[in-house]
């Protein structure tokens, strides 16, 4: 009886140490950030210690061949008997950690955007419309018209030069005063009227890791305001059976916790030369965002003027957190 007890045991400390050593492997090389967000990083490594811990009590029980205490809640903590049921027992835990030295460590891609489907543009707006518009439902005389997705357009105040003049040409010109008048009136906050301000006075917005979402969000809160500038951002190919051999989506997962909660957003590129990229890969646009209509529903979209292949960044994703969609880092 002792001898079996102390076979569980063993198999048990090392189960345990196993994972330890798996966690600190995804720790040591980084790959942890295909599977939780930075912010949760802080706790693996406390969990680390918790498992070590476990492991050390663990191998003294199996060396010493002493056991725990009986309690009195009534469970029962006793060891599992026959063979079978052993197997069954330890293989729910062995199978996993398995799996886990054995299978690469892959980037999300196109066979899982597939599934959740992709928000073209998107970002955070959604949430902020339906929040102003439950605020301000849209009366006779609003400053927000209804859309055919159902969705409420920001309010424009056009000035005399936006009729005229293209918007590299108007950015230039107006003052900060006047940009703060074309963002402000739609009662989105001041992070993203400041973000908006930001963006639209840049010569070719840079669409990196810390803008991504945001600048997502800002381009579909204020689509006629940024139609006309030029764009530049790196994502990896996805394509929707129904798309034309000169389009594709530059995409990027977000990720909230970790990727069990992974959505698809991204901008849609027109390109002469689209099809010479493959899907999965990974390219750097750059190019002058244009109005587009799909489904009823008009967007930007980004006339790409040069595409060039990229190596996946080694943080492949970006990450929920902050004021807005995206990072809360100023401009």
């Amino acid at each position: 009886m002792r001898a079996t007890f102390r076979r569980h045991y063993f198999l048990r400390s090392y189960i345990l140490l196993g994972f330890t050593v798996l966690l600190t492997r995804l720790l040591i090389t980084g790959d942890i950030q295909y599977y939780l967000a930075p912010r949760l990083h802080m706790l693996c490594h406390v969990t680390l210690g918790i498992m070590l811990l476990l492991t050390i009590a663990s191998l003294t029980q199996a060396l010493t061949g002493a056991k725990a205490n009986d309690c009195d809640c009534g469970g029962d903590h006793g060891l599992p008997r026959g063979l079978i049921r052993s197997t069954l027992f330890y293989g729910l835990f062995i199978v996993p950690l398995a799996m886990g030295f054995l299978l690469p460590h892959k980037i999300l891609g196109s066979e899982l955007a597939q599934k959740k489907g992709v928000n073209l543009l998107a970002g955070n707006a959604k949430e902020l419309i339906a929040t102003q518009s439950s605020r301000s439902p849209n009366k006779a005389g609003s400053s927000a018209p209804a859309q055919p997705d159902g969705t409420m357009e920001p309010a424009r105040s056009p000035t005399p030069q936006q009729t005229k003049e293209a918007p590299k040409q108007q950015s230039k010109k107006l003052g900060d005063a006047e940009i703060r008048k074309l963002f402000q009136s739609n009662n989105f906050g001041d992070y993203y009227t400041e973000k908006a301000m930001f963006m639209y006075k840049q010569p070719i917005i840079t669409m990196d890791d810390k803008l991504f979402l945001d600048g997502l969000t800002i381009l579909d809160l204020y689509p006629k305001e940024f139609e006309g500038h030029e764009l530049e951002t790196t994502g990896f190919v996805y394509r929707q059976p129904d798309f034309s051999d000169s389009e594709f989506v530059a995409a990027r997962f977000t990720v909230s916790c970790c990727t069990a909660d992974a959505t698809v957003a991204g901008v849609l590129v027109e390109a002469q030369n689209a099809k010479a990229f493959a899907t999965d890969s990974w390219v750097k646009i750059k190019g002058t965002l244009t109005m587009t209509s799909l489904n009823g529903s008009q967007f930007l979209m980004l006339k790409a003027e040069r595409i060039t292949p990229v190596k996946a960044p080694k943080t492949p994703y970006v990450y929920l957190s902050g004021t807005g969609a995206g990072t809360a880092n100023g401009p």
